[in-house]
């Protein structure tokens, strides 16, 4: 049945949503990173991290009257270096004008920039929790476990290939804004979520099933369990980041109530390449 949510009184726009998930991207960034303000936008740094994306990123980046692209990579690049690594990932302001944003995009395109980018799906209807669970599995908070979580951790780090990720993802649950669960099954870690608090806004983080305990039901039960801490929580917007090629998680957070409202992008400069 459905959990008791705050209503707002207005409706918010699709561009209110998207501002509104930006929002918890930074500060899912500020965990794991050394936050500055620049010129134009916002820097996440950590040198003890240098491949994990989010660590290093711009993010809200739009360009000041009178600087040109080339010249806001520059600012950018330098301060990164002073920190001691190299931005990985570029996003632009969801709010800027199209002035400020598009000749960096038509910059980026030139020099054959990469995309990379995801779904934003925005919880449509009060949260739910799903009526059926996977049987025999124990559902604990990850703190109460950070071996478990640990042993999780470093299994999605491996098929990220990226290295650091496990140290990222233990500093997110170790923090205070976020509710993170590990769910055990015969004494073994099977999967994890986490649902990160922005003030009202909730937004459901870390999705992970353990490749042995895959097509169980186990993603499903965590979903439901993210849904009650939501609706606990008295969020007003809970958000959920989806692959658009995963159709099982599509599936899955549409029944939950979710729908797309808009796109995440970030933008990545080639490795090797020299500063435009």
């Amino acid at each position: 049945m459905p959990l008791p949510i705050l209503q707002l009184s207005r409706d918010p726009t699709a561009d209110d949503l998207v501002r509104y998930y930006h929002r918890t991207e930074l500060h899912w960034s500020r965990h794991v990173a050394e936050e500055a303000t620049l010129d134009v936008g916002t820097a996440l740094t950590n040198r003890e991290l240098p491949d994990v994306f989010h660590a290093n990123r711009m993010l809200d980046m739009a360009l000041p009257e009178g600087t040109t692209p080339a010249e806001a990579i520059e600012q950018v690049d330098a301060h990164f270096a002073e920190q001691g690594t190299a931005c990985r990932r570029w996003v632009l302001a969801p709010s800027a004008h199209p002035a400020r944003t598009r000749p960096l995009v038509d910059h980026f395109a030139a020099n054959r920039w990469t995309t990379h980018g995801f779904d934003i799906w925005h919880l449509a209807r009060p949260p739910m929790r799903a009526a059926d669970e996977a049987p025999g599995l124990t559902i604990i908070p990850a703190r109460a476990s950070f071996r478990h979580a640990r042993e999780l951790a470093e299994e999605l780090e491996r098929g990220y290939g990226t290295p650091g990720v496990a140290d990222a993802d233990m500093a997110h649950f170790d923090d205070p804004s976020v509710d993170a669960l590990v769910a055990l099954k015969d004494g073994k870690a099977a999967a994890f979520v986490a649902v990160l608090s922005v003030g009202d806004i909730g937004c459901v983080e870390n999705v992970f099933v353990s490749d042995p305990f895959r097509r169980q039901g186990i993603g499903r039960t965590l979903i439901g369990r993210a849904m009650e801490i939501a609706a606990r929580s008295l969020f007003k917007h809970v958000f959920i980041g989806v692959e658009p090629a995963n159709g099982p998680a599509v599936k899955l957070y549409a029944e939950f109530g979710f729908r797309r409202i808009g796109a995440f992008v970030e933008y990545e400069r080639p490795r090797g390449a020299a500063a435009d």
